[in-house]
């Protein structure tokens, strides 16, 4: 089965324009806000751009306008020893790009930044869900309720279907791999995620898709495996070699499965439900 937390399968499911309910539900129980709460919800970056399937670096994450706060959402599976920092850079930019020279500070907005992981940040404690704001530390006091940046940890999630734990159930179907995982997911009864397990299943049908997933996966490993190599040999020439190999496989699986630059842009607008 095609997994949930490969970044570019993460952002078919939840920013497809298709599947705005999904991510409504998403959004509504991984932040505790009522969906009536969440509307005009705008997908500010839904395509995957061809170029993005083999570049290491290119963050596939989810940038939303939600009526009056801004939310970006990114599944991150490779460890990083200042994920941290990159954090607060990203969600500080997506703070100031709100106003342009000389507008009013009045403008800005909430701007929330969700960190799916697969890898443990925070080993001081077994929590699943972190959530940081800026408080007064002497005082116990929040500075401002526009910044928030929650972090959920995959490798922490537990086992077992609570109803009344619906982040718990969410994180299971991102970190899933097996029919009979998302199967046992389905006894929770919860709509949205059912839905999200049914257009799993139609991109697990979809050669084209999960041969790009395929691509994607294996660019994310030989990213992995060079940069060991260049440590190991402190030289270039195996970066540059795993690259134009790289580069030729998908070049002629695009050609052989039918995939051209224009066909990847298109993604978003395959309907994935039956």
């Amino acid at each position: 089965m095609l997994s949930p937390k490969l970044d570019i399968v993460f952002k078919m499911l939840f920013g497809n324009e298709n599947n705005k309910d999904i991510l409504k539900a998403f959004l509504s129980d991984m932040l505790d806000i009522p969906e009536s709460e969440l509307h005009n919800i705008r997908i500010k970056n839904p395509e995957i751009e061809p170029t993005s399937i083999n570049e290491k670096f290119y963050r596939l994450d989810l940038n939303l306008d939600i009526g009056d706060q801004l939310v970006n959402i990114e599944m991150q599976v490779r460890s990083e020893k200042y994920y941290p920092d990159r954090t607060l850079l990203y969600w500080s930019k997506l703070y100031s790009s709100q106003l342009e020279e000389g507008e009013p500070y009045s403008k800005l907005c909430p701007c929330i930044s969700i960190n799916i992981l697969d890898f443990v940040l925070f080993g001081e404690h077994e929590d699943v869900h972190s959530e940081f704001s800026v408080w007064d530390v002497e005082h116990n006091k929040k500075l401002s309720d526009k910044m928030q940046i929650h972090f959920f940890e995959l490798k922490k999630v537990k086992d077992g279907i609570d109803k009344n734990d619906r982040k718990n159930l969410w994180l299971q179907f991102i970190r899933s791999t097996k029919k009979e995982e998302f199967e046992m997911l389905r006894t929770a009864e919860m709509s949205a995620l059912d839905r999200a397990i049914d257009d799993l299943y139609n991109m697990n049908n979809n050669e084209k898709l999960k041969e790009l997933a395929r691509m994607r996966e294996k660019a994310m490993h030989d990213k992995a495996s060079e940069l060991e190599e260049a440590m190991q040999t402190g030289e270039e020439r195996g970066l540059a070699k795993g690259r134009a190999e790289r580069d030729n496989e998908i070049s002629d699986k695009m050609k052989k499965f039918g995939l051209s630059d224009e066909d990847i842009k298109k993604i978003f607008n395959i309907k994935l439900r039956k």
